[in-house]
């Protein structure tokens, strides 16, 4: 087992530390899974809060908290978690960010 540091680290819930470039793989793999299982469940993919299909918006996958939430509140584990993603269209994305 490496041993990780606990500088520039980040805690799950259990205590494991993660370093920013694991939890951010583990968040990409994640998040081509939602999509991967969305498609083979459907036959395509759509925001899960409009229902636009992925031929008439661009989707993104959107953490429900944020992985920088995550981060700081020691659940780092909630950054690669299904229950803590959502596919969503730009528009839809930009609501729920509030930007």
């Amino acid at each position: 087992m490496q041993r990780v540091s606990k500088t520039n680290t980040y805690s799950a819930s259990d205590g494991t530390r993660y370093t920013s470039a694991q939890i951010d793989r583990r968040a990409r793999e994640a998040c081509k899974e939602l999509f991967r299982i969305q498609y083979e469940t459907y036959g395509y993919n759509f925001c899960e809060e409009c229902k636009v299909n992925d031929r008439n918006a661009i989707l993104d996958p959107s953490h429900d908290k944020s992985v920088d939430w995550c981060k700081k509140n020691g659940r780092v584990e909630l950054a690669w978690y299904f229950t803590n993603l959502t596919i969503r269209c730009r528009e839809c994305h930009r609501k729920h960010d509030k930007l």
